[in-house]
């Protein structure tokens, strides 16, 4: 028997929970450490050091992500990934990339004047370069996505961001100003590129002609549809900061970040691991289909019953964690948490698209949703940020038939199967937020409860009841995850008895 080779051979369930752990842990990471940075650097710089740097934001996003993202998700998708590939998707990383970074260098000066800011012009010029040498790794990156290694990744990330910061926060206490969040994505994304290379085993080599026409046939769509994201999720900050001001855009953000957490967060670094266990199977529609559904039945678990504790429970925590300044972004996050276990149903859909070959239906469908999405925003300005947050949560809810009808087709997805999957959440979800409002509502006021014993009280009531659900429903995604994940623990205590000196007989 042939062994194949780690980025070739099809991925065990072990390894896939394995990496979604490494991936959740790092995004829990990541913010932690970014969090923490950003804290102390609030002390030391002025918040107009924090626009200008948040001016160059975009062009670094467009450079970084966008420009890269296509050929990233063209090397995971292909059923054998060979050199040429490789090296074609790093030089056409290169050109891409590198074209955008020189056109915001070229445009710094006439944008600095535009914003009528003279120090932006310098920074969007490092801030260009910066994100250049981080685009110049995403070959790298998906060479160990191909073989599962989000460990690798992770480690890296936050050796960076911990290095990263230590120099921020120095610089910024000497004056430096904006240079030092500058300095701070510099020393990430350089050490990140370098030791990623390193750890890919993996030096570019010449481009190859044959290889080029396939990634450049995938790589368009999927940036495409990462500049029409990109618009739709920014587009209602841009709105609601010109329409109602700074205060109103404050409370807004906050409670999308809050709803967020779990879904995009979480779920998000959780489908980064999907896609390329997905794309493995894209010649077996039938395991790939059953893959989808229980990660899908996996995501719904998790996500259903977090964002109906947070809808419920957001007139408490919000006054009690965050103040009573924060109280008229309530409404709001209660009516985003709702939207979002849209989301979560729907958070491995563009994984599928990708994984199959077939991005360009995500991008139709991202050209249809769009100026929808645009409407609207505009629509619930009217309202103030609760009309956008609804009216929002209402279009996604309209557009929702016409995405799973897209899905279906793809992979031959049946709508019995698909509530199957979702069903144990939705039930368990409803019957623990049912309690917990009771706790938090007619019990709690009984009992003159405080907002953090009530919430307490209902936390724990509302997870008892739905794991008495999942006990009674018994998904079957859970059962084969909770026995994936007792095989990893048992080999990791065999592994470490062996390190200990367990002798060899």
């Amino acid at each position: 028997m042939i062994d194949l080779p780690a980025d070739e051979a099809l991925p065990t369930r072990t390894q896939a929970l394995a990496s979604s752990l490494w991936a959740a842990g790092g995004s829990l990471a990541r913010y932690l450490l970014a969090g923490i940075t950003t804290l102390i650097l609030t002390r030391l710089l002025e918040p107009a050091d924090f626009g200008l740097v948040a001016l160059t934001v975009a062009a670094q996003e467009l450079i970084a992500h966008v420009a890269p993202v296509g050929f990233h998700d063209a090397l995971i998708q292909r059923p054998r990934l060979d050199r040429a590939a490789r090296d074609t998707a790093w030089w056409s990383t290169t050109l891409v990339a590198g074209t955008l970074a020189a056109a915001v260098i070229g445009l710094s000066g006439p944008l600095a004047r535009w914003f009528e800011q003279p120090r932006l012009a310098g920074l969007l010029v490092a801030a260009s370069l910066v994100a250049l040498v981080r685009a110049l790794s995403m070959p790298a990156r998906a060479v160990l996505a191909r073989r599962l290694d989000f460990r690798t990744p992770t480690v890296i990330r936050a050796v960076g961001m911990l290095f990263g910061g230590a120099v921020a926060v120095a610089l910024a206490a000497l004056g430096a100003g904006p240079w030092s969040l500058i300095a701070h994505a510099a020393i990430l994304n350089l050490t990140g590129t370098l030791l990623i290379w390193r750890a890919a085993g993996w030096r570019p080599g010449r481009c190859d002609r044959a290889a080029l026409s396939a990634v450049w046939r995938f790589a368009p769509s999927v940036s495409a549809f990462t500049v029409l994201v990109y618009i739709t999720t920014n587009a209602d900050d841009q709105l609601i900061g010109y329409r109602l001001g700074a205060e109103a855009l404050g409370y807004y953000a906050l409670a999308y970040s809050l709803m967020a957490w779990p879904v995009r967060d979480v779920l998000g670094g959780v489908a980064v691991v999907f896609y390329p266990v997905l794309a493995r199977f894209q010649a077996d529609p039938a395991r790939l289909r059953g893959i989808f559904l229980e990660g899908l039945q996996l995501a719904t678990l998790f996500a259903f019953p977090t964002l109906t504790l947070i809808a419920i429970g957001a007139p408490r925590f919000v006054p009690l964690l965050l103040g009573e300044r924060w109280v008229p972004l309530v409404l709001t996050l209660q009516i985003l948490a709702i939207g979002g276990m849209r989301e979560a149903a729907m958070m491995l859909n563009g994984v599928v698209y990708r994984a199959v070959g077939r991005p360009h239906l995500h991008l139709m469908l991202a050209l249809a949703r769009t100026p929808c999405y645009l409407v609207a925003f505009v629509m619930g300005l009217r309202f103030g940020i609760e009309g956008v947050a609804l009216f929002y949560v209402l279009a996604g809810a309209l557009l929702h038939p016409v995405s799973w009808w897209l899905l279906s087709r793809t992979i031959d997805l049946s709508l019995h199967d698909w509530l199957a999957a979702i069903a144990p959440a939705a039930v368990g979800a409803a019957l623990s937020g049912a309690v917990a409002a009771l706790v938090l509502g007619p019990i709690g006021a009984s009992l003159a409860l405080p907002d953090a014993a009530a919430l307490v009280l209902g936390g724990l009531a509302a997870a008892g009841v739905y794991a008495a659900v999942l006990l009674v429903v018994h998904p079957p995604a859970l059962r084969r995850t909770l026995g994936a994940a007792w095989h990893l623990v048992r080999a990791h205590l065999s592994a470490h008895d062996y390190a200990k000196g367990a002798p060899l007989r």
